[in-house]
């Protein structure tokens, strides 16, 4: 192959590991920082308020999920692509891709405003709850193609090497979010009146719609955006962005199912825990940047290496990726629960948003160690072409170990047992992750790799 700038195949693998990780982390940390703090907004107004953007939570995930999954096949395709030497059919495939999903998220647009409101109304929110769920939907679903086209671009910068742009380009819109929300929430002292929460969905499409502009320029000058071709060749590029896409999609998807299972479970013990919950994943989520950064940092890197045959590469860089998971882990999991009640106080002061807030960082904290796992293994199979182990753990995790759990938490605990649920099924994907992906590397595993699975099984 001859060299190019975004060869991931020569050189040393820990130093592409972080050259593709620190611009994933700061970009993923200012979007889970703008979330965090539209979530000390909201969390100002009421806890209704804050109660209503919990509820949304499964669609928003449910839905930013399609994105990721066809973002996910196209790194899968591109990388290996790259990697086997052909950078022109590689940027073809991205070309293809955005068309894709143009289309695919303008349907789910147009379903998700038709159906959101018996949606939120079976989800259990209340005759108050609803009318503000709804409103919030309808602002956020507008942005949705504003949202979903540059997330699959930055995937696609990131297959082809580039961390750097797409890592800049998500702390842009973050920071616009963050400077848009508050005149839009709370309004300009002497200039303008604030619109309410519905400011920080209307913030979130302007953000995004900037971003969008901005994108375009960039895989345009790149040369991404180019003439299409032939039709058949569209086809075929959708074919296998698809065969990888599709069990990503539906991966990407069980979590957002598992969230609205837990807030239907939690309903019943009121807005306040519903909402504390909701508080409680936006923390969470910050937890779990540096491991979400780390994971899509795997991807590209085990895509192209993949696809030019270097598998010791491959495995050297899944042993690195599950030792710092491991480190990572008990860090974030001390931090919080030493933590996690101050942070709460300055979101919200309502007693029960407090309680329930904390006891989830007590509790589900404690399996982060092994849950990076997954994200490194998960990467590393769809990187691989082979989807479907990803799919076949994230759903029987769901059916077949948190959903049963949960069921009996609640019955014997109350939601303190569906948080001990979350937890265990977090242990029980991450060492069932690191196991397969074993099998699934050519030759079998290395003995680097195998000690580290042996790590992540003890743990």
């Amino acid at each position: 192959m001859s060299r190019i700038p975004e060869d991931l195949t020569r050189g040393s693998v820990s130093r592409h590991l972080v050259r593709l990780t620190i611009p994933m982390f700061l970009g993923i940390s200012s979007m889970m920082l703008a979330s965090m703090i539209d979530t000390i907004y909201i969390g100002w107004i009421g806890t209704r308020e804050l109660a209503a953007v919990s509820f949304s939570f499964p669609v928003v995930m449910g839905l930013s999920s399609v994105s990721m999954g066809l973002g996910i096949g196209a790194t899968s395709v591109m990388a290996r692509t790259l990697g086997r030497g052909d950078r022109e059919g590689s940027y073809l495939v991205g070309a293809h891709t955005l068309v894709l999903v143009a289309l695919v998220v303008l349907v789910l647009a147009a379903v998700g405003l038709w159906l959101r409101e018996p949606f939120f109304a079976r989800l259990g929110a209340d005759a108050d709850t609803l009318p503000l769920v709804d409103a919030y939907m309808r602002v956020w679903l507008f942005g949705l193609p504003l949202f979903a086209l540059p997330m699959v671009s930055m995937s696609m910068l990131r297959a082809i090497g580039d961390a750097r742009t797409p890592g800049a380009l998500m702390v842009v819109g973050a920071a616009l979010q963050v400077v848009i929300a508050p005149a839009l929430i709370f309004g300009i002292p002497g200039l303008t009146n604030g619109i309410g929460f519905l400011g920080s969905a209307w913030a979130f499409v302007i953000s995004r719609a900037i971003t969008f502009v901005i994108t375009g320029i960039v895989l345009t000058r790149r040369g991404v955006i180019r003439p299409l071709g032939a039709l058949h060749a569209m086809l075929a590029s959708w074919r296998e962005v698809l065969r990888v896409g599709v069990p990503s999609t539906l991966s990407q998807m069980i979590g957002p199912v598992s969230m609205a299972v837990v807030i239907g479970l939690l309903a019943p013990y009121g807005h306040a825990v519903v909402a504390g919950f909701g508080v409680a994943q936006r923390i969470e989520s910050l937890a779990l940047m540096v491991l979400m950064a780390l994971g899509s940092s795997i991807s590209p890197f085990v895509g192209q290496n993949s696809g030019a045959g270097a598998t010791a590469r491959v495995r050297e860089a899944l042993a690195l990726g599950y030792k710092f998971s491991i480190a990572w882990g008990l860090v974030a999991a001390t931090m919080l629960a030493a933590f996690g009640r101050p942070i709460v106080g300055a979101i919200n002061d309502h007693p029960d948003v407090i309680d329930a807030t904390n006891a989830y960082l007590v509790i589900v904290p404690i399996s982060y160690t092994v849950l990076g796992a997954t994200f490194v293994a998960g990467s590393c199979f769809v990187a691989l072409g082979k989807p479907l182990p990803s799919l076949v753990l994230t759903l029987s995790r769901m059916v077949l170990v948190y959903l049963p759990l949960a069921l009996l938490g609640d019955r014997l605990f109350g939601y303190h047992g569906i948080f001990v649920a979350g937890a265990a099924s977090n242990v029980i994907a991450g060492l069932a992750g690191a196991l397969w992906v074993r099998r699934v590397l050519p030759n079998g595993a290395s003995n680097a790799s195998t000690a580290v699975a042996g790590t992540v099984g003890h743990a």
